[in-house]
């Protein structure tokens, strides 16, 4: 059974979805950005669904889950006996997409010698498989996705400012769910009966305490913590109205609740970490302020690695172009 796809009634959804119709007629390249588990993957496909290329493949490569001395081999193919063990012929992934769109999830994590090698087929949409001599040309569109920000990473020479700006013809921005409360009941509604029918299981249903616990959570993994969380409870065919205390959040309630709102609810362990959270971030943003946004400097400033700090902005959805001056 298809998965349901694209659900969400708020602002942000609905209006994402207008402006990927609106481009999705252009065959520029496309960046979408956003945090781990939004579904960038989906919107690239409605992306392509709406193109003049929806009657040819979606295909999509994982650039994160791929080895460094792999991504050439698989991108472009190979021919028999281009290197040892080479034997039967490999069309690559660019030649199965051959008139539809390609994607090209967490582009980030790319080495720069591969970077290279991609910035040359997006820019003249040439290629050749390993051990061939003979130059192919490409008809696809590229989709590319990331959950970094690729400006700091420019910045910091991890990635190439010249690929940056040829994939981000067009930039779209996924926000995270919990900048989008009203998205969440709609896809646990679609999940609910997705999952009921997958497991052959009566759809679960919610006590008025869960659902409010449930809106307010913050969603770290966002739609696929959501969709995860729905199908736990339905594998556990629990034979009554799932109660907040059955719900398998990461966080107390205190996450995400409203601070005027005095309630006791979960360990004195839990709370100290909520705490302790809220006053990390605060910091952190104090430092990227006074740092005019540059991720170095705070980290200086705040006694941390570059990197461990970066982390952190990682953790708390932080985007270094929010504090620049």
């Amino acid at each position: 059974m298809t998965p349901p796809r694209m659900m969400g009634r708020s602002a942000a959804h609905t209006g994402l979805l207008e402006r990927l119709a609106k481009i999705a007629r252009a065959d520029a390249e496309v960046l979408i950005s956003g945090p781990t588990g939004v579904g960038k993957e989906l919107y690239a496909r409605y992306l392509h669904e709406r193109s003049s290329r929806a009657a040819f493949p979606f295909v999509a490569l994982n650039c994160g889950a791929l080895p460094s001395d792999l991504f050439e081999n698989e991108l472009f193919g190979h021919v028999a006996g281009a290197f040892t063990g080479a034997r039967p012929q490999s069309a690559g992934l660019v030649t199965e997409a051959e008139g539809g769109t390609l994607f090209l999830d967490e582009v980030d994590s790319l080495s720069l010698p591969n970077q290279v090698k991609l910035l040359r087929f997006v820019q003249e949409k040439e290629y050749r498989r390993l051990g061939d001599c003979r130059l192919l040309h490409a008809d696809v569109r590229i989709v590319a996705a990331t959950n970094a920000d690729l400006m700091a990473a420019v910045k910091e020479r991890r990635f190439r400012e010249d690929l940056f700006f040829r994939l981000r013809v067009i930039p779209v921005e996924v926000p995270p769910l919990c900048e989008r409360p009203d998205d969440i009941l709609p896809i646990i509604d679609g999940y609910v009966r997705h999952y009921a029918d997958i497991y052959h299981s009566p759809p679960i249903r919610f006590t008025a305490e869960a659902l409010d616990r449930i809106l307010r959570y913050l969603w770290p993994g966002n739609v696929r913590e959501l969709e995860n969380c729905i199908r736990y409870l339905t594998c556990l065919q629990l034979g009554h109205d799932v109660t907040a205390w059955e719900l398998p959040l990461l966080e107390a309630d205190a996450a995400g609740a409203d601070p005027a709102r005095p309630a006791l609810a979960g360990s004195l362990q839990e709370a100290k970490r909520v705490a302790i959270e809220r006053i990390e971030r605060e910091y952190m943003e104090l430092a990227l302020r006074a740092a005019d946004g540059n991720i170095a400097r705070a980290a200086r400033l705040s006694g941390k690695a570059r990197r461990a700090f970066f982390e952190l902005m990682r953790k708390h959805g932080m985007k270094a172009a929010n504090y620049a001056a």
